[in-house]
C-alpha cells in the first residue's frame, strides 16, 4: 500500500529541517555577543557561515509557505556551499577529503533529500499565482479596520510591545556596529547595553506608523500594480522615506548641537551619505528593511494569529500589556523628584526616633 505524501500538514523530515535552521540561527547570533571588537579577524568561512544564516531563514520560510521552488533553492545553495568551500579550501591548500566531507556533511543531507523526497515534491507546491496574490491581498486588506475596537486594541499591543522589542533590535544592530561587521560608531555606555525592559517609545511610534500608514499604502501598490516584485521595491522606498523623515524630525526637535558643535544623542557626520548628521544611508536602508518586514511579512503574521485566539483572552492580554507597560515606563522614564521638605521632615523623623529610647533609659 502506498502512502499519500500530499497532506501538507505532514511535513516530515522537513519540520525537522525547519528546527535545525531556526536552532542554527538563534545559537550563531547568540555567540556573537562573546566577540569582541579587535580581538578577532572575520575568515572566508566565518562569512560564509553568517551568509548561511539568511539562507537558513529564507528556507525555514520557503518551506513553512509549501513554495514551489523551495526544492530549486535549497540543492542550488547546497551545491554552492560545497563548490565554493571545496575551490577555497583546494585555493588555500587545506583540501581535504575526509575533512570536505565532514565540512559538508548537512549540505549533503539536505541535496540528497530534496533530490529524491517524495513528499517534499507533493508538499512544496504553491506557486506565486495572479489568483494567490488576490486571496492574499483580500485578507490582507480585510486586517485594516479602523473602525473596530479590535483594530485599536492590537495597534495599542503592538505600541507596547515594540517599544521594547525596538530597544532590543537596536542592541542586535549596535552589537554589528561593535563587532566591526557594519560601519558605524560602538559606545558601550550606552543605555541600551543595561536595563533590557526600558521602553525605547520610538520603536513604538514606528510600529504604529506601519500600520496606519505604510500598510495601506502597501496595499494599495499591489491592488494597482499587477506584480509581486515591483510593489515590494516600491513599498521598500517609501519606507525607508518615510522612517529617515521621522528621525530626522526627531533629531532636529531633540539632538540639537552642544555648544562645542558635538550632538548628544546621535552624530552620523562620519557616516556616508549624511544630513547634518542626523540620518545617513545606512540607518535609512536599515530602516527600510525592517518597516518592510513589519508591513508585509510581521504584522499580517501577527493579524492572523492573533484573530485565532478568542476576543476574552486577547482583551485580557491587552490590560495585562498596557499595565506592564505603564510599570515599566514609570519605572525608567519618569523620575520622581523628592521635595526637600520631604526629605528634611523624614531626617527630623529618623533623629527623634534615634532619641526616643535614650530618654526612656535616662527616666
Amino acid at each position: 500500500m502506498s502512502k499519500d505524501f500530499s497532506n501538507p500538514r505532514k511535513l516530515g523530515f522537513m519540520r525537522v529541517l525547519q528546527v535545525f535552521f531556526a536552532i542554527n540561527i538563534v545559537l550563531t547570533i547568540s555567540m556573537l555577543v562573546f566577540y569582541v571588537k579587535g580581538s578577532y579577524t572575520l575568515g572566508f568561512s566565518d562569512a560564509l557561515d553568517l551568509v548561511n544564516l539568511l539562507f537558513d531563514g529564507i528556507s525555514f520560510w520557503l518551506i513553512w509557505q509549501r513554495k514551489k521552488y523551495t526544492r530549486a533553492f535549497i540543492i542550488s545553495f547546497s551545491l554552492f556551499n560545497i563548490v565554493i568551500g571545496s575551490i577555497y579550501n583546494v585555493a588555500t591548500g587545506s583540501f581535504d577529503v575526509v575533512g570536505q566531507l565532514i565540512a559538508s556533511s548537512s549540505d549533503i543531507v539536505l541535496l540528497a533529500y530534496f533530490l529524491t523526497s517524495r513528499r517534499a515534491k507533493a508538499v512544496l507546491t504553491q506557486p506565486f499565482t495572479a489568483e494567490v496574490k488576490q486571496r492574499d491581498l483580500e485578507k490582507h486588506i480585510n486586517y485594516y479596520q479602523p473602525k473596530t475596537w479590535a483594530f485599536w486594541r492590537n495597534l495599542i499591543i503592538y505600541f507596547c510591545v515594540f517599544s521594547v522589542v525596538g530597544h532590543w533590535m537596536e542592541a542586535g544592530y549596535c552589537t554589528l556596529i561593535r563587532f566591526g561587521l557594519l560601519p558605524g560608531i560602538y559606545d558601550p555606555a550606552s543605555q541600551i547595553w543595561s536595563d533590557w525592559l526600558y521602553p525605547f517609545c520610538v520603536y513604538g511610534f514606528g510600529a504604529v506608523a506601519c500600520v496606519l500608514l505604510l500598510f495601506p499604502i502597501k496595499n494599495f501598490l499591489e491592488k494597482k500594480i499587477g506584480s509581486r516584485i515591483v510593489p515590494l521595491l516600491i513599498s521598500f522606498a517609501i519606507n525607508a522615506l518615510v522612517c529617515t523623515l521621522i528621525e530626522l524630525a526627531m533629531g532636529l526637535m531633540l539632538n540639537q548641537p552642544l555648544p562645542d558643535g558635538t550632538l548628544p544623542l546621535w552624530d552620523y557626520s562620519d557616516m556616508f551619505c549624511n544630513f547634518m548628521g542626523q540620518v545617513c544611508l545606512q540607518n535609512a536602508i536599515a530602516f527600510g528593511i525592517v518597516a518592510t518586514l513589519m508591513t508585509w511579512v510581521i504584522y499580517p503574521g501577527l493579524e492572523s494569529l492573533i484573530r485565532k485566539i478568542p476576543k476574552d483572552l486577547m482583551n485580557i492580554g491587552f490590560i495585562v500589556v498596557v499595565i506592564g507597560f505603564c510599570i515599566l515606563f514609570f519605572f525608567y522614564c519618569v523620575n520622581v523628584v523628592v521635595p526637600d521638605w520631604a526629605i528634611e521632615d523624614d531626617e527630623q523623623y529618623a533623629a527623634e526616633a534615634i532619641q526616643e529610647p535614650e530618654a526612656d533609659t535616662q527616666s
